[in-house]
């Protein structure tokens, strides 16, 4: 190639370049029309571990290092049952709590709160259980209120449909019963009948036989809370309930 060929091409090309360099030079900077979208707010950061699958707890109070479950709440104090119909103690807020968290409440929850002899005793009603009065009875064998007296059953009790609000269960423990809370409102009704005279004669009987009165219970299952373990949560526990009043004749020796 020769040199003027060289030189034609080299300012060739150093005009393009300066040609080009003007040409940016007066382009206008491009602008969206619109400005790009964004959300009001940040988006959430979601993982694994970002909401617990159950509740912390942290809300409830705190609880004593050490909580004997076998010790009788102060309900019971001044009494020899082995359950309380009044408790100005009841944990509302944490039973309340318990019940909200638990998927399988209402698959252990079970209730019937219209019991009366009308559908739990054969051939006597409420009204006429009602009205049976054991004033004369003394549970004495030798006694003349042993032998006279009016209707009733041969052994007298007392029948209550209550709703406990606390009860010992089947291993000596204490549990608060699941009672009033919540919406729908939980209640668990249990008919309860104890002996008047425990350990005396039958009534109308001849002394003779020698008969005594027994207490016969039957074991309740009942939707629970343990106070002294808030984090089990509600559950089925099992409560020996005084369930009738039997006349038992021992045999001879």
């Amino acid at each position: 190639m020769s040199l003027a060929v060289a030189i034609l091409l080299f300012c060739a090309v150093g005009s393009w370049a300066e040609d080009l360099a003007a040409e940016e030079q007066y382009r206008p900077a491009y602008r969206p029309e619109h400005a790009a979208y964004k959300t009001p707010y940040s988006e959430p950061q979601y993982s694994s571990h970002s909401k617990p699958a159950y509740p912390s707890y942290s809300s409830y109070p705190a609880y004593p290092k050490y909580c004997d479950p076998k010790a009788a709440p102060k309900c019971a104090e001044n009494s020899t049952g082995h359950w309380c119909l009044t408790d100005e103690e009841y944990p509302v807020y944490e039973v309340n709590y318990a019940i909200e968290y638990d998927p399988l409440v209402l698959k252990k929850y079970a209730e019937v709160a219209d019991q009366s002899a009308n559908n739990l005793v054969d051939g006597v009603g409420k009204e006429q259980e009602e009205k049976f009065d054991y004033s004369f009875y003394k549970g004495k064998q030798f006694d003349q209120g042993n032998w006279v007296g009016g209707e009733g059953f041969i052994c007298p009790s007392s029948v209550a449909y209550s709703r406990p609000l606390r009860a010992k269960n089947t291993a000596g423990e204490w549990r608060v019963i699941v009672q009033d809370v919540a919406w729908p409102t939980y209640t668990q009704t249990q008919r309860t009948e104890t002996c008047l005279f425990p350990e005396a004669a039958c009534r109308t009987l001849a002394p003779c036989h020698f008969s005594k009165c027994l207490q016969k219970h039957t074991v309740h299952r009942m939707l629970s809370f343990d106070p002294c373990d808030a984090r089990r949560g509600v559950f089925i526990d099992t409560y020996k309930l005084p369930s009738a009043c039997s006349c038992h004749i021992p045999g001879k020796v």
